[in-house]
């Protein structure tokens, strides 16, 4: 039976100009595997005989793409050594959702503009922190993309994300103690809906009761003196 996986090729990585074309046409395959699979799992190998190129030129596109942010690899080595024992590589923002397999061809529209709101949501929400707390961190970090996501999914909206900045860094921007925890770990956590919801802490608390209004893991950082 004949595959019928698609292939995304998104405007972002289109007219990239950092990528030569062989990155981008190697892009839309990866899409393609992640959507059957949730990740792609081809090696070099494969793609230089599909592609009739040599590994170092599919190693040389894999690489413009990891470093334009599109995609992520992971490595996994054979236990005790340096050896590689399996290559993965996953689609960052503007790709298809892990996971999720090809939708009917009439949804792949509305699939890819959701994925596409999702994208710029993400990008507004942390630069967004960047602003307000004065951070620097990227949008396309997949833990930051997974915290976003998750609440998200559960309602909440880029509004929500913006009050809960403006609230923690109200708390802890001025302390050196707390002004660690304006991260996307801590504020976009499973502790996100109590920090929607609770008064801004009064300035004259206590370092000690500011510190109960982050999550516990870095409660106990805090109390190690860490």
């Amino acid at each position: 039976m004949k595959k019928s996986y698609y292939a995304i090729i998104p405007a972002d990585v289109r007219y990239d100009k950092r990528l030569t074309d062989g990155a981008k046409l190697l892009y839309g395959e990866i899409t393609a595997l992640c959507n059957q699979k949730g990740y792609c799992w081809a090696s070099n190998s494969y793609f230089a005989k599909l592609y009739n190129k040599n590994n170092s030129t599919i190693s040389r596109w894999i690489n413009q793409l990891i470093k334009c942010g599109y995609i992520e690899r992971e490595i996994e080595y054979k236990e005790g050594t340096k050896e590689v024992e399996k290559r993965s590589l996953q689609i960052c923002i503007g790709g298809p959702l892990k996971n999720e397999y090809t939708p009917p061809l009439k949804n792949a529209i509305d699939n890819n503009t959701s994925t596409n709101n999702t994208n710029e949501y993400i990008v507004e929400i942390v630069s967004y922190l960047n602003d307000v707390a004065g951070k620097n961190y990227r949008h396309t970090t997949r833990k930051t993309q997974q915290l976003i996501k998750a609440r998200m999914n559960e309602g909440f909206t880029v509004d929500d994300f913006k009050e809960v900045i403006d609230k923690k860094s109200k708390d802890w921007k001025q302390d050196k103690k707390m002004n660690r925890y304006l991260r996307p770990e801590t504020l976009f956590g499973t502790k996100f809906e109590g920090y929607l919801n609770e008064n801004v802490v009064p300035e004259n608390k206590t370092k000690d009761e500011q510190i109960k209004h982050v999550d516990s893991d870095a409660f106990m950082e805090y109390m190690r003196g860490g």
